[in-house]
């Protein structure tokens, strides 16, 4: 009997003493030797090969890495630290969020994996971004190779369950911008991915010789076959930007639910609830998708079995449009939304083997610079693969034909600006183009839906068309909405388009993203200032870290080339800053702000040229177009430029714990018009 008790001490005690497990590999991705931690159930047997764990993987805020979460400990916020239960005390329970963890990798029966995220020699947060360091000459940190990475040693050392259904993917802060990044550019290795209280700052990710902003707002395009979970707190400052991504990722075709908790701090609350939505996916069979859309700013990447190389050299994106076996759009932008294409260069594109083997199809073309149509024999590899080459550019619509397969039929994408816009209760037509690819005449009945139901108002459908066989049409009132315009970031959301040929919905699905834009009141004091290569001293809105109480100052802004002016003219590159009261603080009267045109088929009189980004508070940059003109304008037709304007708040929160005041913003939409003599006024609103 003394023996038996004996026994059952030593295994109880054996129990409670097991807690995280901190490991290190070589990494090939980063050429050094890098950290993880490792947090187990309870009653994780190493031996017991028959009992296997679903995996989510960590990615740490600013200032942290593997062993913490952020920069700073419970106590530094006179908090007590959560206490983990059945282990042993350890000094890392101090630091967020390692006790939290070893009690939800028991109670959820999973393992987690905290990434490290810290990169050696960078200042400040020192995580995830060498571009944060202005003469960064060392490795580039490409976080969403590494992951495939470290998800084989994790699979390698620990008894997990293999393959995407059983893997998750989640972050805090800047943390939770490099796993949505992360998740985005490998949706298809994962069942779910969240954030909590992201970091929005736009970062420059890639080497030296293709460096790209990312905006995350813009993965929307990717996400399709991963649900999204967002989480932020009541008290956090930064509160309003997960909001927004939130908005800004609803009815996009993927799953995407938001929780907001009642908690103090800019941290990781209410891990129990994120790790539950992951552990209610893990339930859930990984399904490929049968139409996805992606993006990817490296010059080769792999996603849902397509393999693309190309040499791609120079910020900007190649993007993947309605991918199906049937054909796809192949585009390259420098910027999404707003974004010239790249200059053309080779793109191959390597297909998953889902065709006939050695089986002959039909290939074709449709090339958005020139409007034509090609079409040439392919056949597919022995093991059922194509490879399809692209020289990028403004883009191209592949179709392929064949037998099995859905007639390669497109609706084609705007090759300025993808954002659809119209006036709140405003009922406005949209006009689309459609492309016939396949060596038949196709008669096609179109469906337009929306999930933002409350935003969005379909008044018509298209009617039934018949397109002959590789051609376009334009259909000039293809789609009529009403928007209803809703504040909190609210006012963005998406429209499905559906194909059903011979009563068959099709594979492809096209999504659209629409903005419902408030008519903003104008006082009389509205004021316009174009840089076209001049300097000037401008009131701006702004503040730094602990400056919330006196966001005023003044800055030298100098955009823009030509003759100085202060009035554009072909040849020139120019930027508009409007000065007009703020529709979102009082305090705010006589600042100004840039602007970004809203430019696209409907308004191709201007050019975006490129994006500059201005650090106006401490959250992210503020946005300035430089613009072009495409045609002068004149008496009798003048250039009218829809502009968007944001507008920024410190907002102040009572009772705090941690930060008095939040990043508040808004967007508000003018319309300018530019007269013959190259004064720009403010014109009556217009869809």
């Amino acid at each position: 009997m003394k023996f038996l008790c004996a026994s059952i001490f030593l295994l109880l005690f054996s129990v409670s003493v097991h807690s995280y497990t901190d490991e290190s590999h070589y990494s090939k991705t980063f050429d050094t030797t890098r950290f993880f931690r490792v947090f187990t159930p309870l009653n994780y047997d190493a031996e017991n090969l028959n009992k296997r764990y679903n995996v989510i993987y960590y990615f740490h805020g600013c200032g942290g890495s593997y062993r913490k979460s952020g920069t700073y400990s419970y106590q530094d916020f006179g908090l007590i630290p959560p206490k983990a239960d059945n282990r042993p005390d350890d000094p890392d329970y101090e630091l967020p969020n390692n006790a939290d963890f070893e009690n939800e990798a028991t109670r959820s029966d999973v393992i987690i994996i905290a990434v490290d995220g810290k990169i050696p020699g960078i200042p400040g947060c020192g995580v995830y971004f060498p571009s944060q360091v202005d003469d960064w000459s060392g490795n580039r940190y490409n976080f969403s190779v590494y992951i495939r990475e470290l998800i084989d040693v994790v699979d390698s050392r620990y008894n997990t369950l293999a393959g995407a259904q059983h893997r998750a993917i989640s972050g805090l802060s800047m943390g939770g911008q490099a796993a949505t990044w992360v998740a985005a550019t490998n949706p298809h290795l994962f069942s779910s991915a969240s954030e909590f209280c992201y970091s929005p700052a736009y970062y420059d990710v890639g080497e030296l010789s293709y460096l790209t902003t990312v905006d995350i707002q813009q993965l929307w395009r990717n996400f399709r076959g991963l649900p999204m979970r967002h989480s932020t707190n009541t008290k956090d400052w930064l509160k309003y930007y997960t909001t927004q991504l939130y908005q800004t990722y609803l009815g996009a075709g993927f799953k995407n639910e938001y929780y907001l908790a009642d908690y103090c701090k800019h941290h990781a609350a209410r891990i129990d609830l994120q790790f539950d939505f992951h552990s209610n996916h893990f339930s859930d069979p990984k399904q490929a998708v049968d139409c996805f859309s992606f993006i990817n700013l490296y010059p080769d990447f792999e996603v849902w079995g397509y393999e693309v190389s190309s040499k791609k050299k120079g910020n900007g994106w190649i993007y993947l449009h309605d991918v199906t076996k049937n054909g796809f759009g192949i585009y390259t932008r420098e910027r999404l939304t707003w974004g010239k294409s790249l200059i053309n260069f080779d793109i191959s594109v390597t297909t998953p083997a889902v065709y006939q083997p050695n089986k002959k199809y039909t290939f074709s073309r449709y090339s958005y610079k020139k409007g034509t149509i090609t079409t040439e024999p392919i056949v597919a590899n022995g093991e059922g693969k194509m490879v399809i080459n692209s020289i990028g550019g403004v883009g191209e619509e592949i179709g392929i034909e064949g037998e099995g397969l859905q007639p390669p039929v497109m609706v084609l994408t705007d090759t300025i600006n993808e954002n659809l816009y119209l006036y709140e209760n405003a009922i406005k037509s949209f006009a689309f183009d459609v492309v016939n690819l396949s060596t038949a005449t196709q008669t096609i009945d179109f469906v337009v839906s929306t999930e933002n139901k409350e935003l969005l108002t379909i008044v018509s459908q298209p009617g039934q068309v018949v397109i002959p066989a590789l051609s376009k049409l334009t259909i000039d009132s293809f789609f009529t909405c009403k928007g209803n315009y809703l504040p909190d970031f609210r006012n963005t959301g998406f429209i499905k388009i559906n194909t059903v040929i011979d009563g068959v919905v099709q594979d492809r699905e096209h999504f659209r993203k629409v903005v419902v834009k408030e008519v903003t009141q104008v006082t009389g004091n509205f004021k316009v200032k174009v840089f076209d290569g001049q300097s000037e001293e401008l009131a701006l809105y702004q503040y730094q870290w602990n400056q919330w109480d006196n966001p005023f100052s003044t800055e030298a802004i100098t955009e823009g080339s030509g003759n100085g002016n202060g009035k554009p003219e072909l040849g020139e590159i120019f930027s508009i800053w409007i000065q007009t009261p703020s529709p979102l603080e009082a305090k705010d009267l006589a600042t100004w702000h840039p602007v970004i045109p809203l430019n696209g088929r409907e308004h191709p009189d201007v050019c975006v040229d490129e994006i500059k980004q201005r650090r106006m508070n401490t959250g992210r940059s503020t946005l300035s177009a430089q613009i072009s003109l495409n045609r002068k304008p004149t008496k009798k037709n003048p250039v009218r430029i829809p502009v968007q304007v944001e507008f920024l708040q410190a907002e102040y929160m009572e009772n705090d714990c941690h930060r008095n005041t939040a990043d508040k913003y808004g967007y508000a939409y003018y319309d300018l018009i530019m007269l013959a003599d190259g004064a720009i006024q403010l014109t009556k609103s217009a869809n």
